[in-house]
């Protein structure tokens, strides 16, 4: 089982890079305009401010997607680390801290990036009047204390098991 967790995670690891870098394309594709895509896009936005505001929000996506794809490449293989871990028995280490300390981090980098496209989804909807779909999620902000947390948990819980083999 935990063979087949680790496996899933290295793939979608490997789909996180094949996405943003289709992405990636799309938006560069979308935003150099070659065929006039951005231009028929923008045509359907009557006033300046309208197309302004969706031109925004498209640059602001592009900008967004690289260091969300990093974050997501730092939190699967360290997950799968931690799943090999687990599996071989050896779950409380420090390195193992480290690496809920790092997912941790990752996970903070992606609420704040969700947050900036909130922002910038509510002012591009307020500008065209049509709704660029957002809704804060809790989740994610609850879990990274609980990241931090559990980060900190491995870390006693290595030296309580150092101190145990140190007095048997």
């Amino acid at each position: 089982m935990f063979s087949a967790i680790t496996a899933g995670l290295r793939i979608t690891n490997w789909l996180n890079w094949i996405a943003a870098a289709l992405l990636m394309g799309f938006l560069a594709v979308l935003l150099l305009d070659p065929g006039g895509l951005k231009a028929q896009i923008l045509s359907g936005y009557d006033d300046k401010a309208a197309r302004d505001a969706v031109q925004t929000y498209l640059f602001a996506i592009l900008a967004i997607v690289p260091p969300t794809a990093i974050a997501v490449h730092y939190i699967l293989p360290r997950l799968a680390a931690l799943v090999r871990d687990a599996a071989a028995g050896a779950a409380f280490s420090l390195i193992n801290a480290d690496r809920l300390r790092t997912i941790g981090w990752a996970v903070l980098a992606i609420n704040i990036a969700d947050l900036a496209y909130g922002w910038l989804s509510i002012r591009t909807s307020d500008a065209t009047g049509e709704y660029f779909g957002w809704s804060l999620s809790l989740t994610g902000w609850i879990a990274v204390p609980m990241l931090f947390v559990l980060a900190h948990v491995f870390r006693e819980g290595t030296a309580m098991r150092e101190d145990l083999e140190g007095t048997v």
